[in-house]
């Protein structure tokens, strides 16, 4: 589930989240507290963002690469999509994670105990 966004080191093809390898110094609490409270620490390069371009269309997502003529939008599929500036009439950023709220509530507590347990797991060394 966690691994359709996040990297966990060099596991994973998203980078929509933080690497979850970063987490593994944290406590259990620590780490439940951001399941359960996702947008508690959002780190602004991982920010939601809209832009509304002049046509009327909306792109949903983060911010990957901006330059002064456009900026590259990743969405939560993954997908990425370039907006010219020019076209833009409106950038709005929620302050909130892409992180889908009440995710928590799929996962048993059994399976949260696990999940927490394998994101603080020590990452086997490749010998």
């Amino acid at each position: 589930m966690c691994i359709s966004c996040h990297r966990a080191g060099d596991i994973g093809k998203q980078d929509l989240g933080p690497n979850l390898a970063t987490i593994r110094a944290w406590n259990p609490e620590q780490v439940l507290i951001n399941i359960l409270d996702l947008n508690r620490e959002v780190v602004p390069a991982f920010i939601d963002y809209t832009v509304e371009t002049k046509d009327g269309r909306t792109v949903f997502g983060l911010i990957a690469e901006e330059s002064g003529a456009s900026l590259t939008m990743k969405r939560s599929d993954g997908m990425s999509e370039t907006v010219l500036r020019r076209d833009i009439s409106k950038i709005t950023g929620s302050g909130l994670s892409l992180m889908p709220d009440g995710l928590e509530a799929a996962i048993p507590p059994q399976g949260m105990a696990d999940l927490i347990t394998f994101l603080l797991a020590p990452v086997p060394s490749g010998n």
